[in-house]
């Protein structure tokens, strides 16, 4: 299975010629976002499902997916595992965005017989969500703060839910996103011990 990432909290998976991509983002959604889909075409091309963790305009762009099949986190939670493209399931679990923030969901994909953990904009996680989480081979979490958990809250809960891997995202980025206060080298630096699976914007890594 393959891993691109676009950026932000975006990422495409591959499996058998198959592609889905999970919280596409808007480009220019707000002042000081300046990610855009358009920059990735190859990742893009062929794209069959669309999965969102939650409603906010760098997450949910579902605009450029024209008959792709697409999963709404929220509306999916507790729902249980289901069918989605060909060799992809996905289940949806709550989680908390924080504050006046409306309803957000942790995804949890499989494929190949791996798990894949995304965490959405978690800014903290219910404890049936984390019980369903943990041992995953690969976790997808927000480090930035401000609307999520921030370097030292995305270290402690990443080693409390005991993935594999830990992929951070969702991160100021100088020049494309200044939305959150955290970069990825904060994270880095309190993260001893995990297996940090750093990935650049546009690369793809074999899993």
């Amino acid at each position: 299975m393959k891993i691109t990432y676009l950026g932000h909290s975006c990422f495409v998976l591959e499996s058998n010629n198959h592609k889905m991509i999970i919280d596409p983002y808007q480009g220019g959604a707000f002042e000081g976002f300046g990610f855009n889909l358009n920059d990735f075409p190859d990742a893009l091309k062929g794209i069959e499902g669309v999965a969102i963790t939650h409603h906010h305009a760098d997450h949910d762009y579902v605009e450029p997916f024209k008959g792709a099949k697409v999963f709404d986190g929220v509306k999916n939670i507790g729902k249980g595992k289901q069918e989605f493209i060909p060799g992809f399931t996905i289940s949806s679990y709550r989680t908390d965005h924080g504050p006046g923030r409306g309803d957000c969901s942790a995804l949890l994909i499989e494929a190949e017989g791996k798990k894949i953990a995304h965490l959405g904009d978690t800014y903290s996680l219910p404890a049936d969500t984390s019980l369903a989480l943990t041992g995953v081979d690969f976790l997808m979490i927000p480090v930035g703060g401000r609307f999520t958990v921030g370097p030292e809250e995305a270290s402690q809960l990443s080693r409390s839910l005991s993935p594999a891997h830990v992929i951070p995202m969702h991160y100021a980025v100088k020049g494309k996103s200044s939305l959150v206060p955290y970069s990825l080298d904060d994270f880095l630096k309190v993260s001893s011990g995990l297996s940090v699976l750093v990935m650049k914007v546009g690369s793809t890594r074999e899993i």
